[in-house]
């Protein structure tokens, strides 16, 4: 019994010691996904939090909009960096709030570019806050990162990723943006892979394919529009100075994806660049004892989730009527992610359920859960993917028309137009999707698939972010980066066959009309000689 005793204590002691050791091995690790909020950055700090456990040192960098970050139980153990927008913090969390009104009247990605100096000059100004910032410059330079894990749609967090890390890891949180991939030396075809925002397939008619071919070129001059502004920043600290900005994103390591393609379209992909669909997702955790008593008193009808993001602060009260009443229709219960204090008419429905913040992917996990109907991002889509849930999808910005498309053509749910939403098609559209078996037969194939995994997607995030802490990146490097644009399209090689087909032509043509000049001569010879 002793002998037994000591061989556990023993046991426990070489676990805590080989504890110790791993975290004596561990990376230091620095995180820039955004300014704190919103799924850029829930998902880039998923994947910080694994990393933690598996005893590295991270560091998050966000800013002072949303410092709250910083006392948020579930982030206790990451370290964070406060850098100051150079404006008040209320006027940063104002943006989006302006920003949601142009969300409602369908006129968001004409605003983007009618305002694009506008939006471009206030991101960019809150980069060179941050690089003003000496104090906090000094704090990341003695930390000496190993590796910096950064979101390039923020072109700032490169400059960042260069100036305080050995390398830096790249991160897509969207679904498939295919500019980004791009830009990171990824292949891209555009007669059937589709730009963000399209709401194209992999299928597309002749006419989506024109309309595909100029968003490229729309895609790529936005692109470049919005980081020329930083070249200031970048030689004011000799970051890369013989670079330009937009040679920066050759630089990444590794590219990882939110996506899978259990979901995802099929899109070639380089070796640099790793699905990591589904960051987001995982088991449920168990509801509070008020919101679990409510979902359980739904009976059999069960329960529709129902949220348009975080991002949506400002609805108007007739379109909340639209919902509301199509609600009151239905037998289940409705659980609605609503921000600020709702309207009179939601506390007259009896199965309505109004919350500041939902526990998604616990309400999700939820056997009571019958369908979800949301605004389209990414982070959800996983989320009742990992836990077969039918989707009603209401496309409102960004890739969310784009979720929609993968939804509607998976079979995974349907998609309703909010310009032309009204209550019956609200009724009829969750009907289909509760009671038309198909829906959830898919969606739990395609469940089947996605869990068919070999590690968690944020598991599968943090080793290729160690990979790269050992043994770098460079060797999955894409060639695409040292062509030119004429010679990733083989232009050079066609002009060079066509010349050699011009070449050919005349030759054959002046062989002729000198055969036929020679044989013009012999014959009117003996024609002569005849006479």
């Amino acid at each position: 019994m002793i002998a037994v005793s000591t061989m556990t204590s023993l046991t426990t002691v070489i676990v805590v010691l080989l504890g110790f050791l791993h975290i004596g091995e561990g990376g230091n690790i620095l995180i820039f996904s955004g300014y704190g909020e919103g799924s850029h950055f829930l998902t880039a700090a998923l994947v910080g939090k694994e990393l933690m456990h598996r005893g590295h040192n991270v560091t998050v960098i966000i800013s002072n909009a949303y410092e709250h970050r910083v006392n948020e139980t579930k982030y206790k153990d990451l370290n964070f960096e406060i850098f100051k927008h150079n404006v008040p913090p209320e006027e940063v969390r104002m943006r989006v709030e302006r920003s949601t009104e142009s969300i409602f009247k369908g006129t968001w990605f004409t605003d983007v570019i009618s305002n694009l100096t506008t939006l471009t000059g206030e991101i960019l100004d809150d980069c060179n806050g941050l690089f003003n910032d000496k104090a906090l410059l000094q704090r990341l330079l003695q930390a000496k990162f190993d590796v910096a894990f950064v979101d390039p749609i923020w072109p700032c967090s490169l400059l960042v990723a260069e100036y305080a890390a050995k390398r830096h890891v790249s991160f897509m949180a969207t679904t498939w943006m295919n500019n980004m991939a791009r830009v990171n030396g990824n292949p891209s075809n555009t007669a059937f892979v589709p730009e963000m925002s399209t709401g194209f397939t992999n299928k597309m008619t002749f006419i989506q394919r024109v309309i595909n071919s100029i968003m490229v070129m729309l895609q790529m001059w936005l692109h470049f529009s919005f980081i020329d502004g930083y070249t200031n920043i970048q030689h004011a600290h000799g970051i890369c100075p013989d670079l330009q900005v937009s040679e920066l994103y050759k630089r990444s390591q590794l590219l990882l994806v939110n996506v899978d393609f259990a979901l995802e379209f099929s899109i070639p992909i380089m070796p640099h660049l790793i699905p990591v669909g589904g960051l987001s997702s995982g088991q449920a955790n168990s509801l509070t004892q008020d919101l679990e008593e409510y979902v359980q008193s739904s009976g059999d009808a069960g329960i529709i989730v129902f949220s348009l993001g975080t991002y949506v602060t400002y609805m108007k009260e007739e379109l909340i009527a639209v919902f509301a009443n199509a609600f009151a229709k239905l037998p289940q219960k409705v659980i609605w992610q609503f921000r600020g204090t709702p309207p009179a008419i939601l506390d007259k429905i009896p199965n309505i359920k109004t919350m500041e913040w939902l526990p998604q992917n616990d309400l999700l996990g939820h056997n009571k859960t019958r369908a979800f109907m949301y605004q389209g991002g990414n982070n959800g889509l996983y989320e009742a993917l990992y836990h077969a849930v039918p989707v009603v999808v209401i496309p409102l910005i960004g890739d969310q028309p784009d979720v929609a498309a993968r939804v509607m053509t998976r079979g995974m749910g349907l998609s309703l137009d909010i310009m032309t939403i009204t209550t019956e098609k609200i009724v009829d559209t969750l009907n289909a999707v509760i009671h038309e078996k198909h829906y959830k037969e898919t969606v739990k194939r395609m469940s089947a698939i996605f869990h068919d995994r070999p590690m968690r997607p944020v598991e599968k995030a943090a080793f290729w972010i160690e990979h790269v802490i050992k043994h770098g990146g460079e060797y999955m490097r894409s060639p695409i980066h040292d062509l030119t644009w004429y010679q990733y399209y083989l232009l050079d090689v066609v002009a060079f066959l066509l010349l050699v087909l011009v070449v050919v032509i005349v030759f054959i043509v002046y062989s002729c009309k000198f055969a036929f000049r020679c044989c013009k001569r012999v014959l009117v010879g003996k024609k002569a000689k005849t006479d």
